[in-house]
């Protein structure tokens, strides 16, 4: 897996438990629902300024808590 798809199954699980759609994350701050699809199924690579823009929406502080999450899925087996 690359890193863009570490970062995405990190947000997938992070919706999951927050029980949230990607839509509900594309809403709530405003970026459009096509546009989040693609960064979510990894046809574009997720920008720090996009993450740290939906970084709230799922609780965490910022985009590298993003990463920081994305490290985690990484390591598991």
């Amino acid at each position: 897996m690359t890193s863009n798809e570490y970062v995405t199954q990190a947000i997938k699980v992070r919706m999951a438990r927050l029980g949230i759609t990607q839509s509900d994350v594309a809403d709530a701050v405003g970026i459009n629902r096509v546009v989040m699809n693609r960064y979510m199924r990894n046809q574009r690579e997720w920008p720090i300024r996009v993450l740290d823009k939906i970084a709230p929406a799922l609780k965490w502080q910022d985009g590298l808590d993003i990463f920081i999450a994305a490290n985690s899925e990484e390591k598991e087996p």
